[in-house]
């Protein structure tokens, strides 16, 4: 019986085992390939670089400048006077008005009555007048008329000075200063003189030459009237003017 089993079960298996070579001769499929998989990037989030990038600048197109032209740029120019000038100027002012005055020179104990433009009066000591040209004076036998020119007198004039400034060739602005405590301004120049120097011996001649002395002349900065003048070395005098449009009265003597 079991006999029988084994022999069963052998003829089975060969059964089996022909269907398989049988089976094997065929053309078998292919074997089926699983899918690959392919993983599904993940997106990433870059950080943004440290360095900013700057954005872009649209640049204006060049200005061409306008052209230049050589003529010289103009300006109005206001002209200084010269100290010369101004100084006439003064003159100019005080001699517009001024009629009569007086003067005084304290080194010489001098008093003059003035009436413009050619009148001149030393009152007290020796009287003298002039007018014009004519010269007189007083002496033993009454008045003695004559002629010439006369130094104290050209000193007490104003025209002589205004002539003295307007031939020099130098005028300084002395700038502000007083006058008997009158505010004034002040104008100098030189003139040339000529100087005496006694005889070094006895009976010798003089010693004569030709100094520039400096005259100073001080303007009133009110009316515009001459108040000073100041002469240096050799003669160092002072001439003082005052009593300006006084009823001064100067006729030739009887």
């Amino acid at each position: 019986m079991n006999l029988a089993r084994i022999c069963a079960a052998l003829a089975t298996l060969g059964w089996l085992a022909a269907l398989v070579i049988a089976c094997d001769g065929a053309t078998s499929p292919p074997p089926t390939v699983p899918p690959t998989l392919i993983p599904t990037p993940i997106p990433v989030q870059v950080a943004p670089s440290l360095t900013p990038v700057r954005p872009t600048v649209a640049l204006p197109s060049a200005t061409v400048p306008p052209a230049r032209t050589n003529a010289p740029a103009t300006a109005t120019l206001t002209a200084t006077p010269n100290t010369k000038t101004q100084v006439q100027a003064a003159f100019t002012k005080a001699l517009a008005s001024l009629k009569t005055y007086r003067i005084e020179v304290p080194q010489e104990g001098r008093y003059i009555a003035v009436v413009l433009p050619d009148r001149f009066w030393q009152e007290g000591g020796d009287t003298v007048i002039k007018i014009g040209g004519t010269i007189w004076a007083t002496s033993m036998t009454g008045w003695r008329m004559g002629s010439g020119t006369t130094p104290y007198f050209d000193r007490a004039n104003v025209n002589w000075y205004k002539d003295l400034f307007a031939q020099s060739n130098q005028v300084t602005l002395l700038g502000p200063g007083t006058a008997e405590g009158v505010p004034c301004i002040g104008y100098a120049t030189t003139m040339p003189m000529l100087k005496s120097d006694p005889p070094k011996t006895p009976g010798g001649t003089p010693t004569i030459s030709q100094v520039q002395m400096q005259v100073k002349l001080w303007f009133a900065t009110g009316d515009g009237y001459p108040r000073r003048a100041d002469f240096g070395a050799p003669l160092s005098l002072t001439v003082n003017f005052f009593d300006f449009n006084e009823p001064i009265v100067i006729n030739p003597p009887q």
